[in-house]
């Protein structure tokens, strides 16, 4: 299964602009112990624009854009030991788990698996 640079490529290419890299972009796999992506994003980086990409087990990619600082209010989980916050996202719901805060609203592209 393709990983993140494939796919930070597959989104620039499908949009028509280099917008995503490695800095800006967290991608994940469906967790194989249950239907969630498992993503953990420092602290540094939680007043920025971010993408995550998130793929499924199918192949289908998902990209979410959030806007800075949404991750930056209070009500995540925060894990002391990497100064991060971790995020569970279900994949049938686009909620997080730890939080209870929903992405769906963040989803600007679903592609099919090349």
């Amino acid at each position: 299964m393709p990983g993140k640079r494939e796919a930070i490529a597959r989104v620039n290419s499908h949009i028509g602009l280099v917008l995503l890299n490695n800095q800006n972009t967290h991608f994940a796999n469906v967790n194989r112990a249950k239907p969630v992506w498992w993503l953990t994003i420092p602290m540094k980086k939680t007043g920025k624009q971010l993408h995550f990409l998130l793929q499924r087990g199918s192949g289908d990619l998902i990209w979410l854009r959030l806007p800075p600082k949404t991750l930056s209010d209070h009500g995540f989980y925060y894990r002391n030991d990497k100064d991060a916050i971790s995020l569970e996202i279900a994949i049938s719901t686009f909620i997080d788990r730890l939080s209870g805060r929903h992405f769906s609203r963040y989803v600007r592209l679903e592609l099919p698996p090349p």
